[in-house]
């Protein structure tokens, strides 16, 4: 069964519940609001209803965060932590997505979360506008279901992941360079080998690197399909291996990390 907005939104006010209530209750009983009709038969309402009830920390809102956060509220993930400390440049145009001549200049966090709520106003964003580290990571992660790693150096990526073994949060890694990408799924248990010794090491780029759309958009898509089989308790498909992505045409080689 489906409703739509408008008809839950009445249903909310009459009831006195907020939006996302509505949604929850409507989920609970299999109806799907209509701005998520298409998720079904794919998700099941008790699946809906548990991607609607997860929390996903975004971290990095530039190319790959820019899609992530898009794609994860288009699916229905209920609360996203969006983390970032940057604003729109010109230099963005080429590959992030919501780096437009209206957002020029604008912090991505902001621009990010008023996009997401004009794609489902129910959903809870928690804006984050400054760039995380050992300080705020613990604080974060505690409350989070996983993390998306978008960030853009392996000094941040580093603190990222051994963040995220001390508080028992899996994160799904993914990288992007000129056309080429990665991507592996790291769980809390995980020897912390791609943390300590892949991304030990000094940046390699003494300029801004090459890199591209279609690529970005690839890998930011491949990280929340495995988002959403974590989410929902299903076999993970980049654990325990390095997928690498040829973006040029389409080919992927897998990697065992241990």
């Amino acid at each position: 069964m489906v409703i739509s907005t408008e008809i839950l939104e009445t249903w909310a006010a009459q009831h006195d519940l907020s939006l996302r209530e509505a949604y929850q209750q409507a989920l609970t009983n299999d109806i799907f609001p209509e701005n998520l009709e298409r998720n079904f038969p794919t998700f099941s309402g008790r699946e809906q209803l548990r991607l609607f009830n997860s929390t996903v920390l975004v971290a990095g809102l530039g190319g790959l965060g820019g899609y992530q956060a898009q794609l994860l509220a288009r699916v229905g993930v209920g609360r996203l932590v969006l983390a970032d400390g940057d604003c729109f440049a010109a230099t963005n145009f080429n590959r992030q997505p919501l780096a437009t001549k209206d957002t020029l200049g604008r912090a991505k966090v902001g621009a990010t979360a008023d996009f997401i709520s004009r794609i489902n106003p129910a959903l809870e964003v928690q804006a984050v506008e400054k760039y995380l580290d050992q300080g705020n990571y613990q604080v974060i992660l505690a409350k989070v279901d996983l993390a998306l790693d978008a960030l853009d150096s392996f000094g941040d990526r580093r603190e990222l992941l051994m963040a995220a073994r001390t508080a028992g949060t899996p994160v799904i890694h993914g990288a992007v360079l000129g056309q080429d990408g990665q991507l592996t799924t790291i769980l809390p248990e995980d020897e912390p080998i791609f943390a300590s010794s892949y991304l030990n090491q000094p940046s390699l780029f003494a300029e801004p690197p090459s890199v591209v759309a279609p690529s970005v958009s690839l890998v930011a898509s491949l990280q929340v399909q495995e988002a959403i089989r974590l989410l929902l308790n299903l076999p993970l498909v980049y654990h325990g291996i390095l997928a690498y992505l040829d973006g040029d045409i389409g080919r992927p080689e897998f990697f065992p990390l241990w």
